[in-house]
C-alpha cells in the first residue's frame, strides 16, 4: 500500500472505513478495517492499550533546548 488507503481492496467501494476493536490479550487489542459498502473486514494490525505509567527518561528524545 502507499499513500491513503480509503478504498475497499473487496469490492473497490471509495467511502472509507469504520474502524472495529478485538482484545488479543489483556492489554493489547486487534485493529480491523470494515468496509460499509461490503462488510469485507481485514486487520491492519495490534494496538497497545497505555499503562498511565510515564515511560522512561530518554535523552534523546527528552532533552530541553
Amino acid at each position: 500500500m502507499s499513500g491513503e488507503l480509503s478504498a475497499c481492496p473487496q469490492c473497490g467501494g471509495e467511502r472509507g472505513f469504520h474502524v472495529a476493536f478485538q482484545r488479543v490479550e489483556a492489554r493489547k487489542l486487534s485493529v480491523i478495517l470494515v468496509c460499509p459498502s461490503c462488510g469485507f473486514r481485514f486487520a491492519v494490525g495490534d494496538w497497545t492499550v497505555p499503562t498511565g505509567e510515564p515511560r522512561p527518561f530518554d535523552p534523546t528524545i527528552d532533552s530541553g533546548p
